[in-house]
């Protein structure tokens, strides 16, 4: 069953994030199904510690998500991102086929 990474965040120090993304979008891309949404504004409705970055990556499950986050390789590049942003978080949800059955 899929599941699904999101991550929310406010970058503080686009220089540091985006070597992130440079390391990282190699690796991201071989880990991931599908990336539903990368969106650098996102419209806050609710909360107050929540950034404008929102992207929700697509893995063909639960397993291969935590597999590639808790991941050696990742976790290192990871550490550049939180350095370069603030008020972040990170979800993982499986996907839901119960609604409307």
């Amino acid at each position: 069953m899929p599941a699904y990474l999101i991550l929310n965040y406010q970058i503080d120090d686009e220089a540091l994030f985006r070597e992130y993304q440079k390391e990282s979008t190699e690796t991201v891309l071989a880990a991931v199904s599908d990336i539903l949404v990368y969106q650098p504004e996102t419209e806050i409705l609710e909360g107050e510690n929540i950034g404008h970055q929102t992207i929700v990556f697509t893995f063909e499950s639960m397993e291969k998500a935590k597999d590639f986050y808790h991941s050696e390789t990742y976790q290192e590049m990871t550490k550049k991102r939180l350095k370069a942003t603030s008020k972040h978080f990170a979800v993982l949800v499986p996907e839901n086929t119960t609604v409307g059955k």
